[in-house]
């Protein structure tokens, strides 16, 4: 990640901080377990710089940093792990539930790599994963939904990109029902 494009998130992310801690400010009532006064608490960080030197660690980065881009609900955030390709699936998904008025926190609860394969300027990477999410609405940081897991059997392609691997596209499919 260069200079310029680090610098850019830095500021982007913290952007999101600011109107985060500020919507914070303004919840005066607390959190009783009710999933609509539930206050979302920012307190995930950033995440490490990306590692995208192999095609496995390329796709932890990527989930991360997705993560963290729906919590923020900024599609730009993630945009080093990923091809222009990809990176329009994730606008469109940041930019409907942006729409809807809510952000995603979600957390990877297992990533488990079934197999994994390589040439010369691509890969294949097939995991299965569980998370745990939970919707909040934008303007009140407060949950809009209950805490949901589920699990997918994911295969993630990835695009080598001088010395990057960046993932170019996913498919996921849903392993059983919402919890």
């Amino acid at each position: 990640m260069t200079y310029a494009h680090r610098t850019i998130l830095v500021a982007a992310v913290a952007l999101g901080l600011l109107v985060g801690l500020a919507g914070l400010a303004g919840c005066s009532r607390a959190a009783t377990g009710d999933p609509d006064n539930d206050v979302v608490v920012p307190d995930r960080v950033i995440p490490a710089d990306p590692d995208l030197s192999a095609p496995e660690p390329a796709v932890r980065s990527y989930l991360e940093w997705v993560s963290f881009a729906y919590r923020m609900a900024n599609s730009d955030i993630p945009t080093a792990t990923m091809t222009p390709w990809q990176a329009v699936r994730i606008d469109a998904y940041i930019e409907l539930n942006r729409q809807n008025g809510e952000g995603i926190d979600q957390e990877l609860l297992a990533f488990v790599v079934r197999s994994s394969s390589e040439d010369a300027t691509s890969a294949v990477v097939a995991a299965d994963e569980r998370w745990r999410f939970r919707y909040f609405g934008l303007n009140t940081l407060r949950y809009t939904s209950d805490p949901l897991e589920v699990s997918y059997e994911t295969t993630y392609t990835l695009t080598l990109v001088g010395d990057r691997w960046l993932v170019d596209q996913v498919e996921a499919e849903p392993l059983g029902p919402l919890e």
